[in-house]
């Protein structure tokens, strides 16, 4: 039971692992609740004598029903600890085209710099 875990590359089959063993674990549950106990089988044979058959079948089921649970604990542990983690993906780089420069400004005429002046004038140092 313990080793229907061991699916640690197919999603569809862990599922179903964790569903068996989730029906393990209620089937378990649903035999503990309905099987007699030692105090039930004294109850029921008040006076007639001592029925040992009733309490061994009564310890019987009684751990047939903590065997199911507890296997079924156990093979949903070993399903979830062998799953595989899920890798981040590695970050998407985009790359772009390098945009085209932006045209030159033309400025009407009548706000255009004056001219440098060409020559022999040197500059001046303050």
């Amino acid at each position: 039971m313990s080793l229907l875990g061991c699916f640690p590359h197919n999603e569809r089959y862990r599922t179903y692992a964790k569903l068996s063993e989730g029906g393990a674990i209620l089937a378990g549950i649903g035999m503990e609740l309905l099987v007699n106990t030692g105090a039930d089988c004294d109850a029921s044979g008040m006076g007639l004598g001592q029925d040992s058959s009733c309490h061994t079948r009564a310890n019987v089921f009684g751990d047939i029903g903590l065997g199911l649970i507890l296997a079924g604990v156990l093979g949903f542990v070993a399903t979830i600890s062998t799953a595989e983690d899920a890798k981040p993906e590695p970050p998407r780089i985009e790359i772009k085209a390098k945009p085209e420069p932006p045209p030159p400004v033309k400025l009407p005429d009548s706000t255009q710099p004056p001219a440098p002046a060409t020559g022999s004038a040197a500059p001046t140092t303050p």
